[in-house]
């Protein structure tokens, strides 16, 4: 039972916007079961600002951008965990660093979905 200090699933803020974004937990949903593991929402649920930051909310911490995708990677399990222990050799910085390139330019790369929540 969850109470006011511990959040029961973590929580993954992603923008539902972004056809990647919206894309990949969608498959991340399907393929590892993620959705009983995390609470998947669009940020736009709650905000009309969208960060350029995923966001996981866990136990009273919050974990943002390249290391919250390491994160949602490692819990999604599967593959994704395989996928999560090869990113976790890179530096935090250079992680960070490459997700904030990819971040700039991803509805640039794969646009926008019109319906952020399905």
């Amino acid at each position: 039972m969850a109470t006011d200090n511990y959040i029961e699933k973590p929580i993954v803020y992603y923008d539902g916007q972004c056809s990647f974004c919206h894309s990949f937990v969608r498959l991340l949903s399907r393929a590892s079961k993620a959705e009983h593991k995390l609470n998947l929402l669009p940020y736009q649920l709650v905000t009309n600002t969208v960060p350029v930051e995923l966001m996981l909310v866990s136990n009273n911490s919050i974990t943002e951008a390249g290391m919250a995708a390491l994160k949602v990677l490692h819990i999604s399990g599967g593959v994704f965990k395989i996928a999560a222990l090869l990113l976790k050799l890179l530096p935090a910085k250079t992680l960070n660093n490459l997700y904030y390139a990819f971040a700039r330019n991803r509805y640039r790369l794969f646009g926008q979905t019109s319906c952020p929540i399905t």
